[in-house]
């Protein structure tokens, strides 16, 4: 069985332009306000954060069990302080985010 099931969750997958000098900066700001609140909502699984080896862009992975938890996230006011950090860092034009369900799932041989 995988890990993750086919239909199992709702993906939030957000790339953010940064400068490269900035790139660890951004990270630390989202990651300090994903441990701060956004972990602690309803029907958060994981958030995933991917630094490219160029400098130039982070990537965010997030997955939610359903969409309605993550619309519930998106609505909670206390997402502007999150929104701050990230403009606080400044990255280069919005972050581009798209949602995505896992439509198929392979694991390495032997898990669970």
């Amino acid at each position: 069985m995988p890990i993750i099931a086919e239909g199992d969750t709702f993906t939030q997958v957000v790339r953010f332009n940064v400068e490269p000098a900035k790139q660890d900066a951004l990270i630390r700001a989202i990651v300090a306000e994903v441990e701060r609140w956004v972990r602690q909502r309803h029907g958060f699984v994981s958030s995933t954060f991917h630094a490219s080896i160029d400098g130039h862009h982070v990537l965010n992975y997030a997955q939610w069990r359903t969409e309605a938890d993550f619309r519930a996230f998106t609505a909670d006011p206390e997402g502007e302080r999150l929104g701050a950090a990230i403009r606080a860092v400044g990255p280069t034009g919005g972050p581009r985010a798209e949602a995505y369900r896992v439509a198929r799932a392979i694991d390495a041989p032997g898990e669970r």
